[in-house]
């Protein structure tokens, strides 16, 4: 008896473990194969953002009102209400580790050796626009006189903070518009920047509350460059309206980008939104134009709701692992819509050639939920290792050339609910996997033309799915949980329409070169 007390809270311990992996086993058995658990909150609802000027009790330091006529230096801790002209010359905080809050009260400063303003030292500054004033910096072509790292109208080696509901009008001639060393963080305000190179540039993190943003930029539309901290080099966004044209990328970032919400029309040169690491989608409505990705990252991209319209890209989503779990997206590409490949950003003037056969276990497009509609040129979804569709509704306009599929998956493509449809061009074109958990109708036909309505129909004529090309296709899929094995059901191509008899899991009609009419070609 005393030998069982004495092991009594090892046994208790050693149940327990048990019990929790038990759970945990059945917990994950009941996932589907394949799908992805990750949220934009397990992937980057950890930033580390600096909040440190919430913390300052202003009421504390004096409060200065200065009518601004020529370079002003400030050199303690304060509030600084500053009005008037500079024509020549610049604000510079040379405070020695001080907290200082900048009230631009209707300025306006033009300088033609530098910058307009200029953090040389402070703990942290605070930079309010006053409500119902507009402030306009203006910097000059070259700068003289400063560290080679100074390069923005705004520049601060330290911690800096944007509030106030006022207008902030930056026209950087030398290089970006705003640049903080540390920490860079907007809570509210306007602003419009033109830029020859950057317009926003924070090398520890870009962390956006609110605001109205318009950039127009030769260089990246809002970008964070830290690569040498895992926990810095960051953008999170949490609202705002963006209007933002860049030569270069819209958003970039060395790590993550977490979008929580906003208003966002980009229109970019390169990638639309870029990251080194991952990117995570909650909500917002994102409509872009790129002359490459639409959306892309190395690691992962998680989309959990908003609505995203990829008017014009190269490739609209890529990244090597892609989840979606709900949001209304729309990608029109040049290539392929969802690329799921290893390895970093290429070019859209320097792509890599077809994807090798072998199956990448670790390269996984899972959708989850939401819409997804793709009109691509090149493949529709295409992925190196797995393919999932476990919920949602899914819709491919896919390519009018055979050396392309609507579906391209090494690994195969696993439907386990929601609903697909998949068509395009025969010559690559792949059914699903008879890995499924719900029926597909795979149809090669002859060549049928843009506008050319596919409508399925039950045996008592109810309608399943319909969908109306926007191309020309030679080969349709489609999985739906409505389709039962052992039925029989039409479809309907334009004028045409021919029965199919589901005899399995994954349920072929014709072969290429087919055409499509009454006859029933139906078979495994």
């Amino acid at each position: 008896m005393k030998r069982i007390k004495k092991f009594l809270p090892w046994i208790i311990i050693g149940v327990v473990f048990v019990a929790v992996l038990i759970i945990s086993i059945i917990l994950n058995s009941q996932k589907p194969e394949g799908s992805s658990g990750s949220t934009t909150e397990e992937i980057i609802g950890s930033l580390d953002v600096d909040n440190g000027d919430q913390k300052i009790d202003w009421s504390l330091y004096p409060t200065y009102d200065i009518n601004l006529k020529e370079t002003y230096t400030i050199t303690s801790s304060g509030t600084y209400n500053l009005t008037g002209t500079i024509t020549d010359g610049l604000i510079r905080i040379d405070a020695n580790d001080r907290v200082v809050k900048l009230v631009l009260n209707g300025v306006s400063i033009t300088n033609h050796n530098g910058p307009a303003i200029h953090v040389e030292n402070a703990k942290d500054v605070v930079i309010e626009l006053a409500d119902h004033t507009t402030n306009t910096l203006v910097d000059s072509q070259n700068y003289a006189g400063f560290d080679s790292d100074v390069t923005g109208v705004i520049y601060s080696k330290d911690d800096l903070t944007f509030q106030g509901s006022g207008n902030l009008v930056i026209k950087a001639n030398y290089l970006d518009g705003i640049v903080g060393k540390d920490d860079l963080k907007f809570i509210d305000g306007k602003y419009k920047i033109t830029s020859v190179d950057d317009g926003i540039r924070g090398v520890d993190s870009v962390y956006i509350v609110s605001g109205d943003f318009d950039l127009s930029s030769g260089g990246d539309g809002i970008k964070s460059t830290n690569d040498t901290d895992i926990a810095k080099g960051f953008i999170r966004i949490e609202g705002g309206n963006f209007v933002i044209n860049s030569d270069q990328k819209g958003l970039k970032a060395l790590n993550d980008i977490s979008v929580d919400d906003g208003t966002f029309t980009i229109t970019s040169g390169d990638d639309s939104i870029h990251s080194n690491d991952y990117i995570g989608i909650k909500a917002g409505s994102l409509e872009i134009s790129s002359k490459d990705d639409g959306i892309h990252a190395d690691a992962e991209i998680v989309i959990d709701g908003g609505t995203i319209d990829v008017k014009k890209s190269y490739e609209g989503i890529e990244a090597a692992r892609v989840t979606i779990n709900g949001g209304d997206i729309s990608l029109v590409t040049r290539d392929d819509g969802i690329n799921v490949a290893g390895g970093n950003d290429n070019s859209s003037q320097n792509r890599p050639g077809e994807n090798p056969f072998s199956v990448n276990e670790e390269n996984l497009l899972t959708i989850n939920g939401g819409k997804v509609y793709v009109n691509s040129t090149g493949d529709g979804m295409d992925s190196n290792g797995y393919i999932y569709v476990n919920n949602g509704d899914v819709i491919v306009d896919g390519p009018i050339s055979n050396a392309d599929g609507a579906l391209d998956a090494n690994g195969g493509v696993i439907v386990n609910g929601g609903t697909l449809i998949a068509v395009g061009a025969s010559g690559m074109a792949e059914p699903t996997s008879d890995k499924s958990t719900i029926n597909s109708i795979n149809v090669y036909a002859s060549s049928s033309s843009a506008n050319s309505l596919i409508a399925l129909f039950d045996e008592n004529g109810n309608e399943i799915i319909s969908h109306t090309a926007a191309k020309s296709f030679q080969h349709i899929v489609i999985a739906t949980a409505e389709l039962k094995k052992g039925q029989s059901y039409t479809l309907n191509i334009g004028n045409n329409s021919q029965k199919i008899t589901l005899n399995s899991i994954v349920t072929i009609v014709g072969g290429q070169g087919a055409s499509f009419g009454p006859q029933n070609h139906g078979r495994r």
